[in-house]
């Protein structure tokens, strides 16, 4: 994997960015001579799923969240209390 300095890319990451496009070229990133991050090709289809996958993820666990809130606010919820009237109160 070739090494790459942040001013070289810089100055030529339009191409550098053809080369891990077309040719799945990798490059290991310097700064100052010190290796700070790597360049590598991806399968944007993968990345895609990958990402989809997530949202999901984050969704479902969301609306989890969501549940179990609402579950501890009406075990915890005074047995005569209307929610009409905590929420004048709070408008007040």
């Amino acid at each position: 994997m070739p090494l790459i300095g942040v001013r070289e890319l810089r100055e030529q990451a339009a191409e550098v960015l053809r080369r891990v496009r077309e040719e799945k070229a990798e490059y290991v990133i310097t700064y100052q001579g010190h290796p700070i991050a790597v360049i590598l090709p991806v399968d944007g289809e993968v990345v895609e799923a990958a990402i989809v996958h997530a949202g999901r993820q984050s969704v479902v666990g969301g609306w989890e969240a969501y549940g179990r809130v609402a579950e501890q606010l009406r075990q915890d919820w005074p047995a005569k209390r209307r929610s009409q009237a905590t929420l004048d109160e709070i408008r007040r």
